[in-house]
């Protein structure tokens, strides 16, 4: 029976993190604390007294050795929040961050625009945070997202079921068996590191985040291209296309869409570092 209060832990458990050399271990802890708990982050404070109850001690430790392996507190919990709904996460798929919010509130504001049942897709949806987010937010619209990954596209229809999102699924590859000139709108978070640089990214991402959502070739535009190129003959004349783009992705991104005949780039969009993230085009005839 556990004996130690949660203040105890919590700072045990801080104290081997850092040891261990990790990063944000309050921020961490809080997120581990809570979901063990199953309260608020701001309510842990005053828990610090108490003896956990039942198992609680255990798997809170449990999820302290997988914090000091180096797992995102993301996959330890299962969960993360975006846009206000709670996304299941583990390892099929990338987690969802704050900079794809930008590209689900963007999507959202053209979609709300659109008249009658719009049609969406969501290339390489992984967790399908944004098709969900589009599906619970604008109703009206058709949302369909795809995956190259069997086991990313199972995650995705299991947050979909769980959120009550209705979203259509299919296993493929960027946008290959959709019909020409079929989609209001193609919004995509692809994979976008160079290669090189996947070895560089932090350790809490490179080794365990899937490479597959990452890689984006030798110069980080391989998938990119394609998709672009897929996007010109699925969206309507009208429409619009929505990516994420890497922080150093502007200007190449800019011109490749420039030199795709009926894509015109109409905006990029910075996201809360200052940095373009995003790039919107327009398709024309």
């Amino acid at each position: 029976m556990a004996t130690e209060s949660w203040g105890n832990l919590l700072a045990a458990a801080r104290t081997r993190l850092l040891a261990e050399g990790c990063d944000e271990v309050d921020s961490r802890l809080r997120w581990l604390a809570a979901h063990v708990l199953a309260c608020g982050l701001l309510d842990i404070p005053r828990y610090h007294g108490t003896v956990p109850a039942g198992e609680a001690a255990e798997r809170f430790r449990a999820g302290v050795d997988r914090l000091a392996a180096g797992e995102p507190v993301q996959y330890v919990i299962g969960e993360t929040d975006f846009m206000g709904l709670r996304i299941r996460c583990d390892r099929r798929a990338l987690i969802p961050r704050p900079e794809t919010e930008l590209l689900a509130q963007r999507a959202e504001l053209f979609l709300q625009k659109r008249p009658g049942r719009p049609v969406v897709v969501d290339v390489g949806t992984g967790t399908g945070c944004v098709a969900c987010a589009l599906a619970l937010r604008v109703p009206r619209a058709r949302v369909v997202a795809t995956d190259i990954s069997a086991d990313a596209l199972d995650l995705a229809r299991r947050n979909a079921a769980e959120l009550g999102a209705d979203v259509e699924f299919f296993h493929t590859d960027l946008l290959e068996g959709l019909p020409d000139a079929s989609a209001d709108l193609v919004v995509s978070n692809p994979p976008y590191v160079a290669r090189a640089e996947c070895e560089r990214l932090p350790g809490v991402v490179r080794d365990h985040e899937p490479r597959l959502a990452l890689d984006g070739g030798e110069d980080g535009l391989r998938v990119i291209t394609r998709l672009v190129s897929g996007a010109e003959r699925v969206i309507v004349p009208g429409g619009r296309f929505i990516m994420e783009i890497g922080d150093d992705q502007a200007d190449p991104i800019w011109e490749l869409l420039c030199r795709t005949p009926n894509l015109q780039p109409v905006c990029l969009q910075c996201d809360y570092a200052g940095q373009a993230r995003l790039v919107a085009a327009d398709r024309t005839a």
